[in-house]
């Protein structure tokens, strides 16, 4: 009991001052919450994507480390609302796509409170350029991810975060709308 404790110390300790890589594939949700200039809510759809992406983290103590990532995500929603408040029999329903394709790039505190460190804490900011520029939507975001990882073994990580949003998407000033995102990622560390 007492080599293996000292093992495990000694392997954080080797982690200090080295980097550690991991390229993922995700699955994300983007929950998405538009309010019209009316302040009526819009049905959304189209809420599951994917993407890819890597992260190499530095540790700089034993318990913690800064990591930086680039990610590639397929984000997007189709909208349905209905025009014409008044009289239900001259609504009409107005749908719209918008299908994002961004650069996501997280700087990262990772946290490291297990003595075997399979266990991941992550906090930080995120900023994302979007890819497919269109008319309806900003070229840029930023949000406050949250995650939490495991490492099933030296080499396969789970990862859950949550993306918040801190800025609106949506360039008309007339619906209102941030991104938003949970991810699930499952990576290989190298």
């Amino acid at each position: 009991c007492v080599m293996h404790t000292q093992a495990q110390t000694t392997e954080r300790q080797d982690a200090v001052g080295k980097f550690r890589v991991i390229p993922s594939v995700m699955l994300t949700y983007n929950p998405y919450s538009i309010e019209d200039a009316y302040g009526k809510s819009v049905t959304t759809k189209y809420n599951f994507q994917c993407g890819v992406g890597v992260e190499a983290e530095y540790r700089f103590f034993e318990i913690a480390g800064l990591a930086l990532g680039v990610n590639y995500h397929m984000q997007g929603m189709k909208t349905s609302k209905y025009i014409g408040y008044i009289a239900p029999a001259v609504n009409k329903i107005d749908e719209s796509e918008i299908k994002l394709k961004s650069i996501c790039v997280p700087l990262l505190l990772c946290l490291h409170p297990l003595s075997n460190d399979r266990l991941t804490l992550k906090l930080g900011f995120q900023t994302d350029f979007l890819l497919n520029k269109g008319e309806h939507v900003k070229s840029n975001s930023f949000g406050v991810p949250l995650g939490i990882a495991y490492n099933f073994d030296d080499r396969i990580q789970f990862e859950l975060r949550y993306n918040s949003g801190l800025t609106e998407i949506l360039k008309n000033g007339e619906d209102s709308s941030k991104k938003e995102c949970f991810m699930l990622a499952c990576g290989i560390v190298f």
